[in-house]
């Protein structure tokens, strides 16, 4: 399970993306904005604007979390731990997402912004079925070959995310290193 500050920062990256669109946006929209933004930043910055998992799917990555709270908000669902993300959210019968509540930018930094809204700039007004399509890039076709072999290998993980938005080695090297650290830290 993710630690509250990590379900704190995907609800105020989810929200602020929200709160872009007056009539709500679709799953599908909301997923491949978190993913195209994610890419970018880990391509130019070696780091995650959010630690949610991004899972192949047919129609491309869909972060793990996320989904899983717009469906039990959709559901009407209850979780101790999620209250306060589900409850802050809307989906409507016609299965589009709105925020309930303002983004705590106290969550996102002046950087993960500014990827943000070029990324909402920039894919905000493309149909659902396009981004789908496009989402369909060199980390996804990785982990769906991976899949074939084992199906339990659907995560995408950070290198070849940042890979697919044509991260240098030098980033590459880095995001490694932090992985390294971060799992030497966790066996502590």
């Amino acid at each position: 399970m993710k630690s509250k500050y990590q379900i704190d920062k995907i609800k105020a990256v989810v929200l602020y993306i929200l709160q872009h669109f007056n009539d709500g946006i679709d799953y599908i929209k909301l997923f491949k904005i978190m993913y195209f933004a994610q890419r970018e930043y880990l391509a130019t910055y070696g780091l995650t604007i959010v630690e949610d998992s991004f899972k192949a799917r047919q129609l491309g990555p869909v972060p793990s979390l996320t989904y899983k709270v717009v469906k039990m908000s959709e559901n009407g669902e209850k979780s101790d731990d999620l209250k306060d993300f589900i409850s802050s959210i809307k989906v409507d019968e016609s299965q589009k997402v709105h925020a309930l509540k303002k983004s705590d930018l106290d969550y996102i930094a002046e950087a993960e912004k500014e990827e943000l809204d070029k990324t909402i700039a920039k894919y905000g007004n493309v149909d659902s079925k396009k981004l789908s399509e496009l989402s369909h890039d060199k980390a996804y076709i990785i982990v769906c070959k991976r899949m074939k072999d084992d199906p339990q290998q659907d995560v995408l993980t950070l290198i070849d995310i940042a890979r697919a938005g044509g991260a240098s080695e030098a980033v590459i090297d880095y995001i490694r290193e932090e992985q390294l650290v971060n799992e030497a830290l966790s066996c502590l």
